[in-house]
């Protein structure tokens, strides 16, 4: 098998997902870029339209909520930036809370593209479930890690 298709070695040339959580670049991107994406999808949510477009423009915000939300939690949670940046917004979590925060940003996002997938196929009732459990179970990741540094930092130094 030629070297490019081989299993083994696409699978050792992947980067590590706790790799790219440890970015540092993560913070800036995902603060402003989750801010600016909610900010559109808030004022298109807000915007007085009627008739066909209604539908369109509902549909794009919340989507863009949907996308915006997790981009923006993953940049509260990215490690601090090295001590010469002006960018230092967001909480220092731990590894496993940094994780449990892109797991739930993960379960948000694949949210509303179950709802879209599902949705043609009939079956309503599951696809909603399936749909809500997602974002349930995705909020409550991220509510757990960030509550996790909550509780350390109130508990000050051991």
């Amino acid at each position: 098998m030629d070297r490019p298709l081989d299993v083994a070695h696409v699978a050792e040339t992947l980067p590590d997902l706790s790799d790219a959580l440890e970015d540092s670049r993560l913070r800036p991107v995902g603060v402003v870029v989750g801010f600016a994406i909610l900010t559109v999808g808030a004022l298109l949510s807000i915007a007085p339209t009627t008739g066909q477009w209604a539908f369109w423009s509902n549909a794009v915000a919340a989507t863009l909520v949907f996308v915006s939300v997790p981009l923006f939690c993953l940049g509260l949670a990215a490690p601090d930036p090295p001590a010469g940046s002006r960018f230092h917004i967001g909480v220092n979590l731990s590894r496993k809370q940094r994780q449990a925060v892109a797991a739930g940003s993960l379960c948000i996002t694949l949210s509303p593209v179950v709802m879209a997938l599902g949705s043609p196929l009939g079956l309503t009732t599951v696809v909603l479930a399936t749909a809500a459990t997602l974002a349930f179970v995705g909020a409550s990741l991220v509510l757990t890690g960030f509550i996790a540094w909550t509780s350390e930092a109130l508990a000050g130094p051991a």
